[in-house]
């Protein structure tokens, strides 16, 4: 995800915050900042989701675009800032609205539960594409001993060959002198 991107839901997050945190002020049931709070943690998954595509993409050994730096301070940034908002969200959920207090953890809980299951998706497909290389690479290394094994054979018939034939020619022409 590039850094435009990456600022856009950073800017949609906080908008989100701040409209669940004046809702509530204004006594709003959180059923009415669905929108925000929908919002806000769409912004999170697309930045989390950017942060674990770019730790699937180095595992795989695709090209880095930018430097190294730049990402870490990107996903270090982009990660403090999620959190203390998340944080914020979170306090106004369970202090603002009293009749809702489980929700907020109900909404964790499925939220990790979504997290880890396209983490283990990626993680897979990762695994999957390590074991097709493993085994072109072992197909074609056997391939190649096939082939030294077949050439060895050959080699050794043929000389097996030309000594017999020398020891047969030296029999039959040796005593002609």
């Amino acid at each position: 995800m590039d850094p435009i991107t990456i600022g856009a839901a950073f800017a949609v997050a906080k908008a989100a915050v701040a409209g669940v945190k004046e809702a509530i002020a204004l006594g709003k049931e959180v059923q009415e900042c669905y929108h925000d709070i929908s919002a806000f943690f769409t912004a999170q998954g697309e930045i989390q989701a950017a942060v674990i595509q770019q730790e699937h993409d180095q595992k795989l050994g695709k090209p880095v675009q930018r430097d190294a730096t730049a990402e870490a301070l990107d996903a270090m940034f982009a990660s403090r800032q999620m959190f203390k908002m998340e944080v914020e969200l979170r306090e106004a959920l369970i202090y603002g609205s009293g009749n809702e207090s489980g929700l907020y953890e109900e909404m964790c809980e499925r939220r990790d539960a979504i997290i880890q299951a396209r983490r283990k998706a990626l993680e897979d497909e990762a695994y999957e594409i390590r074991q097709r290389q493993y085994a072109i690479k072992r197909k074609k290394e056997q391939r190649i001993q096939n082939i030294q094994e077949w050439l060895a054979v050959v080699v050794g018939v043929s000389i097996s060959s030309f000594i017999m034939y020398a020891v047969w020619w030296m029999f039959k022409h040796g005593g002609d002198e």
